[in-house]
């Protein structure tokens, strides 16, 4: 009996990791097989990549946990008195924010506050939660470290701020035109929702995780030395809040080491410079192969695979931002989304699928070609 029991529960929290971490038992398995037939090597790995991913988390664990992203949501609201103006207000804070604490961390903060006002107001939030995912995939796009494809692809092709800019710039303003379209098809009521205020933990810890954020913005910019802010970010956040140490999403940091030995394990079969040449040599190859392969592994993984064969920097960059459109795994933060109203409403799940496969399908029937055409034709 107790022999049946041990081995359902290891069987449900083996279905449940893998459920969870899917993208990280794809990493491994990828790294492991590769390094079957290669020689893996430790300069494959791309520590500063890892360092910045790995401060960045820390310094926004810090934001989340004073609130201070949920106090200027709920100071924007109290100020909307319609539907519509609400609306916005979600989508242009979530949009906004996934440009500097990246498109998971804004869903994971912003689409909650979301579930309080349709529960308060009586709202169907499962069109406004799927706006907020579009929101913050497609506005992620605009910086380096909006996302960790774009942290990656950043420090991986050599980009400087400026080029970086000229390429995401303007799909960043055609996101923008299509989530006003969305909005303007809104159908508006009069509305005011009655938000309690967010105490924000003010003092010199406020200031210093500030600073510490302009210190990574000041390493990705390549005007600080990545061990050098590890050192900075591990030894402030220590006497800070030791505490965020255990809550880091190391996951991501290892499934980012797995594929980096295995995109280096593939650079050691020549056979795949025939599939480079093929496939990779343009852009327009390069920028559709990134959003299809995203709409089924992924946009991260699938610009750490890409990168190992396309030398087209800016096709790659937009097609996996674009790609993070479809599919709900294209982009990982969209699950962040789905399980958090599927959580909140368990008898609408389908509804949400169905909505969130529509208003995706359209972004990426109009932002693909759209793209494509202003910035690769």
């Amino acid at each position: 009996m107790v022999k049946n029991l041990d081995t359902k529960e290891i069987w449900e929290f083996s279905k449940s990791f893998v459920k969870r971490e899917g993208i990280l038992l794809l990493a491994c398995v990828l790294a492991v097989v590769s390094s079957l037939a290669a020689v893996p090597k430790a300069e494959y790995i791309d520590w500063r990549v890892l360092v910045l991913l790995y401060c960045l988390m820390l310094v926004v664990g810090g934001f989340k946990k004073r609130r201070v992203l949920d106090s200027c949501a709920v100071r924007l609201l109290q100020r909307c008195i319609s539907l519509r103006q609400i609306t916005a207000a979600l989508l242009l804070i979530t949009f906004i924010s996934s440009m500097l604490v990246t498109n998971d961390v804004a869903l994971i903060t912003f689409v909650p506050l979301t579930l309080v006002i349709g529960k308060e107001a009586g709202l169907d939030v499962g069109k406004i939660i799927v706006w907020q995912t579009l929101a913050a995939n497609l506005g992620s796009m605009l910086t380096p470290m909006g996302n960790p494809q774009n942290l990656f692809l950043y420090a991986r092709y050599n980009f400087d701020i400026v080029a970086f800019f000229k390429v995401t710039w303007i799909p960043t303003c055609s996101a923008v035109a299509l989530l006003a379209v969305f909005l303007m098809r809104q159908q508006d009521r009069q509305l005011k929702v009655s938000l309690t205020s967010v105490n924000v933990e003010r003092g010199w810890g406020l200031i210093v995780l500030n600073l510490l954020f302009l210190l990574c913005v000041a390493t990705v910019l390549h005007w600080l030395d990545h061990w050098l802010l590890l050192m900075i970010t591990v030894t402030v956040m220590l006497v800070l809040d030791r505490g965020l140490f255990s809550q880091m999403d190391y996951s991501l940091l290892f499934t980012f080491a797995g594929f980096f030995i295995f995109i280096g394990n593939l650079t050691q079969f020549d056979f795949l410079n025939i599939i480079r040449d093929s496939f990779f040599g343009s852009a327009s190859g390069t920028y559709f192969s990134a959003i299809a392969v995203s709409q089924f592994i992924s946009n991260v993984p699938a610009a750490m695979l890409l990168a190992a064969f396309s030398p087209q920097r800016e096709a790659l960059l937009l097609g996996v931002n674009v790609g993070g459109l479809g599919t709900l795994i294209a982009s990982m933060a969209s699950v962040i989304s789905y399980k958090l109203f599927a959580e909140a409403y368990p008898a609408q799940v389908r509804h949400y699928l169905l909505m969130f496969l529509y208003y995706n399908l359209i972004g990426l029937f109009l932002l693909v070609p759209t793209v494509y055409f202003l910035m690769l034709y």
